[in-house]
Parts: C-alpha cells; structure tokens; sequence
C-alpha cells in the first residue's frame, strides 16, 4: 500500500519501518491540508491489521472490513464534538474536553478485542483544554501493553511541553509547488496554481476550496483593487452575507500580499492580482496596512460573534480606503 499522498511517501516509509516496534506515542505535526490525518488513520489501519503486506494494512482481512466500516472495536478517535446552543443551534465545540479525555482513558485500559494493537488517535490534539490534556498525560506516561497513541496537530507548539516530550515527532511539510500543482491537476481541480496558492501551498486545502468562495474572492478583490472608488455603505450590505470564515480568509491573505507587495515582494496567495498590487504596494500607508492586519488576524479567532455585519464590514472598508488616502496626501 502506498502513501496516501504522494507527498507523504516519505513519513509513511519511516512508520512502516517501524512497524514491528511502534512509537507508543507519536505527533504528525504540520500545516492544514497536507494530508496528517489520513496518514494518522493509515497507520492505524496497518496496526491494526491482521495480515499486513509489507507493513501496510491488506484491505481484505475482517480486521480492514470492519476499520472501512469505522467499527473496529479497537480503534477509537477523539475530536471536536458538536454541541447544541440554545435555541436548538448545533456548532463545533472549539475545545476537546476533559470528560472526553477521560473516555479515551477508560477505553485503553480495556482488554483487546483482537489481542493486537490498541490505537486512540486525538485530532485535533491541539484543541485539547488543559485538564484534558492533564488526564491523557497520565495515561500517555504509562501506557498500557499493545496502545499507540496518534496526537494529530496544526500547531504542535500548542500542546503541553510534556505531551511533546513524550511522543515521538513527525513533521509534514507542504509539498514541492509543482507536485502539488501536478496533483490537484490530475484529481480535475481548475486553476491549480492559483487555488494552491490561495491556500498557502496546502493541496488538500485547494482541493476543499469552495466554487463559491472563487466568486466571492474575484468581486473582493476587484474592489479592493480600487480603493479610490469604494463605496463602504453599498458593498459591505451586498457583501453581509458572504461566511465570516471566507472574508476572513479573503482579506487577511490580501492584506498579506499587499504588506509584501509594499516591500517589493511577489504575491503569495493571490498571484492572479499581481498586477493589481505591485501597483497598489507602493501607495499603501505600511503602519496603518500593519494595524489593519493585525486587526483581521484577532478577528479571525473571534468569526462567530453576535456584531452587525453589514457595519462591521463598513467600518473595515473605510479603514482600508483610508490606508491609499492618507499616503496619497502626505
């Protein structure tokens, strides 16, 4: 069985290699959408596994008929839950909590079902809250006979100083441009090198990119390659509905692009406006384009506040005019 990207080759040989004596705990740490969780479920299918070729899972043992079916009894995954708000309102928890820490703690303290390996993989580790991550520690430092603990994080240095320290570590980069381009290519993605670009270089990342977050992105950013001719009141209530998440996503990278379009350097995210920046750069008031952006990088931990959009947006689009109106009359 090969990786399950080709950019992931690499990891998956290392583990593989390992196989006969596995890291009791192991952190796949790297950006979003390189492909960490499915080389973290990979590797518990070829642990759990009862007749592996080469190290990997064979997909025809009762073993892999049951993890296809995500019901081997011993494989458990902790991750974000939803929950429901008053009013009937069902979100994503943004932390995994203690009681979830400690079901996972009671479900390695069992006996096998398959007298194998026992696997609990936490992703998003890095959403663990303090007294979960306390709990698993315990459990982690002195894991019972046959467990594996896989910790899946976007920011390994979120984690406890000891829940690193105790795990093995293996880092997934962003992939080389062209591979990644080459795949997104192949799997029917359109303008491959802008998507990827747009998601900083992760594939799985311009995969998942929306069609309609393409159309929101192309009238933003029109605009605000005009600052000259914003109209703050009309286009922040023809933009209220655009999801806070993808405006966030939109402008922050824009504004990156424009900070290093100010200093000389080529768009990143955005290259199909590259054009539209290297002349936009020079005009730009930099210590105001700065506060901006760290304005929008605080927002972008708070996207589901109760504040009147369309205002909200008004107010962010005089605030970015104003950056080519100041600098224009000095």
């Amino acid at each position: 069985m090969s990786a399950p990207y080709p950019w992931l080759e690499t990891p998956w040989r290392r583990l593989l290699a390992s196989r006969a004596r596995p890291a009791q705990a192991l952190l796949i740490g790297g950006p979003a959408g390189v492909g960490k969780r499915a080389l973290a479920r990979a590797w518990a299918h070829a642990l759990l596994c009862e007749a592996p070729v080469a190290g990997a899972a064979c997909g025809e043992c009762e073993a892999c008929h049951w993890l296809a079916a995500g019901s081997h009894p011993d494989l458990r995954v902790v991750t974000l839950e939803e929950k429901e708000l008053k009013g009937g309102e069902v979100r994503q928890a943004r932390q995994i909590e203690v009681d979830q820490a400690r079901d996972a703690v009671a479900f390695v303290q069992l006996s096998t079902h398959r007298a194998g390996h026992r696997v609990l993989i936490v992703d998003p580790a890095d959403a663990l809250n303090l007294a979960a991550a306390n709990a698993l520690l315990k459990v982690i430092e002195e894991p019972p006979p046959g467990t594996v603990f896989l910790l899946v994080a976007d920011h390994p240095r979120q984690l406890l100083p000891t829940l690193r320290s105790r795990s093995q570590r293996i880092d997934v980069g962003l992939p080389p441009r062209a591979e990644a381009e080459a795949w997104l290519a192949a799997a029917g993605v359109g303008d491959a090198a802008t998507r990827l670009a747009l998601a900083g270089g992760a594939p799985l990342a311009a995969q998942a990119a929306a069609a309609g977050v393409d159309a929101d992105r192309a009238a933003v950013l029109a605009a605000l390659a005009r600052p000259e001719q914003l109209a703050p009141v009309a286009q922040a209530d023809g933009w209220k509905d655009i999801p806070p998440a993808a405006w966030h996503a939109i402008v922050y990278k824009w504004l990156a692009d424009l900070l290093g379009a100010s200093q000389g350097v080529a768009a990143r995210f955005n290259p199909d406006f590259s054009d539209a920046l290297v002349k936009l750069g020079p005009r730009v008031a930099v210590s105001g384009l700065l506060r901006l952006s760290r304005v929008q990088a605080q927002e972008g931990r708070h996207l589901d506040h109760p504040l009147n959009r369309a205002l909200q947006l008004e107010a962010w689009l005089v605030q970015y005019r104003n950056l080519f109106v100041r600098k224009a009359a000095r």
